[in-house]
C-alpha cells in the first residue's frame, strides 16, 4: 500500500476527502434549488430515482444506499406516501417488512427528476471532456471499492 498523505504535510481542507464532502454539499444545494419546482427536495428526489431505476425496493436498502438511518428514512418515505408519490407494499406475514412502490405519479415525475439531474450535473461538469469525467466515475468507483 503506497503512502499518498504525510501527517507533517496533511492538510485536512485541502485533502480528496474534504472536495469529495464540498462538491456533494454543492450537488445537493443546486438540485434543492431545481427540484423545489416538484415540491420535493434531493433526499426525497433520490429515493424516487433508485425505486424507478431498480437500485432499492425497501427502506433498509435505501438506507444503505443513501447512508440515512431507519428513523429518517421512515419519515422521508412518509413525506413521499402522503405526496401520493410512494407505497408501501407488505409482503408476507412481517407487518414490519415493505417493499416500496412508486405510484402512477412518482413514476411520471421520475423524467423530470432525471432531467434535472442531468442540468446540475451538467453545470457542475461545465469544462470538462466525456473522457475526463469517465476517469472521475473510475477513480470515485476504486475510493468506494477500497473502502
Amino acid at each position: 500500500m503506497s503512502i499518498l498523505y504525510d501527517k507533517r504535510s496533511f492538510r485536512s481542507f485541502e485533502s480528496v476527502g474534504a472536495y469529495i464532502g464540498r462538491v456533494r454539499k454543492a450537488l445537493i444545494e443546486k438540485l434543492d434549488q431545481e427540484l423545489v419546482a416538484l415540491g420535493l427536495n434531493t433526499a426525497q428526489s433520490l429515493v424516487i430515482v433508485m425505486l424507478a431505476e431498480e437500485v432499492a425496493s425497501t427502506a433498509s436498502e435505501m438506507c444503505r444506499g443513501l447512508s440515512h438511518d431507519p428513523g429518517a428514512m421512515t419519515r422521508l418515505v412518509d413525506k413521499l406516501e402522503l405526496k401520493g408519490l410512494v407505497r408501501r407494499v407488505r409482503t408476507g406475514d412481517d407487518r414490519r417488512s415493505a417493499q416500496l412502490a412508486l405510484t402512477a405519479k412518482g413514476r411520471a415525475l421520475y423524467p423530470r427528476i432525471a432531467e434535472m439531474q442531468v442540468n446540475v450535473f451538467n453545470r457542475m461538469l461545465q469544462g470538462f471532456n466525456r473522457s475526463e469525467v469517465g476517469e472521475l466515475e473510475g477513480f470515485l468507483k476504486r475510493m468506494l471499492a477500497n473502502a
